[in-house]
């Protein structure tokens, strides 16, 4: 007898592109029957899954981006249609250097008329942050660069996981990078008011749990702090570093836990404050200056 094996299906309906017209069918992954079995979190928020002896390893990020197979623009579900005139003929004319550096990242097998792969999952995050260029405020396209970015780099870990190939591996920090600075101009352009998180479906910043704006705070900060170990200049790394220290000093302003801030979201935040504290004291014995 036959095992069913479908972790996917396609959408009854097809989509219309708002850029090129083209009509084509979303992959949407199947969650229930065994297929997604929860596993570890890690500190930056990802969810692990356990392979299964049925459907193996499962990467339901790889479904999250509706990308159109034949002008390449790419958006999260509900920012796909929030793109039109002026706005959708510049996104139509970039089609070309989409597909160029595409290509150049993730090669020429990537196929959106196919089922989606980890490669076409990985380069579907990476079209999403080019044609977040094309849409306005409503969409939060900052934040959403953001959680691309960073999404792209845990399906870039699989892919060099999977590939053992460098070029994978060596991408993972710049789109690392790239997150950071997408989060903290996100945050500044709320504070003005300049984008809305009106029309926000989730903060994230992976698919199981929304952490809410706390949760953007954190991994803010959080990737702030990594890559403070590459500033050299003691005092600019002392500035980045106190920069996160006062994102991390928001969540715990924000009073006790509750739904958008669990507990263990709360203990990760203490821990990374502890560790944050600890740099800006050596800095401090080191150069002299009190940084607060």
């Amino acid at each position: 007898m036959a095992t069913d094996k479908k972790i996917t299906f396609y959408e009854k309906s097809p989509r219309s592109c708002p850029v090129c017209g083209q009509e084509f069918y979303h992959e949407q992954i199947l969650t229930g029957g065994g297929r997604l079995i929860a596993g570890s979190l890690r500190k930056d928020l990802r969810r692990l899954y356990e392979k299964t002896k049925k459907y193996g390893i499962v990467c339901p990020l790889i479904y999250s981006i509706v990308v159109c197979p034949q002008c390449l623009y790419a958006s999260f579900s509900e920012d796909f249609n929030n793109i039109s005139g002026a706005d959708a003929t510049e996104a139509l004319n970039d089609k070309n250097s989409r597909e160029k550096n595409m290509h150049a990242l993730f090669g020429s097998d990537v196929d959106f008329n196919q089922n989606r792969t980890l490669l076409s999952g990985a380069a579907s995050y990476f079209l999403a942050i080019t044609s977040y260029y094309w849409h306005k405020g409503i969409s939060f396209p900052t934040f959403k660069k953001a959680l691309s970015s960073l999404r792209l780099s845990w399906v870039l870990e699989d892919l060099a996981a999977e590939n053992n190939i460098e070029n994978f591996d060596a991408l993972i920090p710049l789109f690392q990078y790239k997150a950071k600075e997408f989060y903290n101009s996100s945050i500044d352009l709320m504070s003005t008011d300049k984008e809305t998180t009106d029309n926000l479906k989730s903060f994230g910043p992976d698919l199981d749990k929304n952490y809410g704006f706390e949760g953007m705070l954190y991994m803010a900060a959080l990737l702030s702090s990594t890559f403070s170990f590459f500033i050299e200049e003691p005092q600019a790394r002392g500035k980045e570093l106190l920069q996160a220290k006062r994102k991390l000093s928001k969540i715990f302003g924000a009073g006790k836990a509750s739904k958008s801030k669990p507990s263990i979201l709360l203990d990760l935040v203490k821990e990374l404050y502890t560790d944050i504290n600890q740099q800006l004291e050596k800095l401090s014995s080191e150069t002299g200056t009190k940084f607060e």
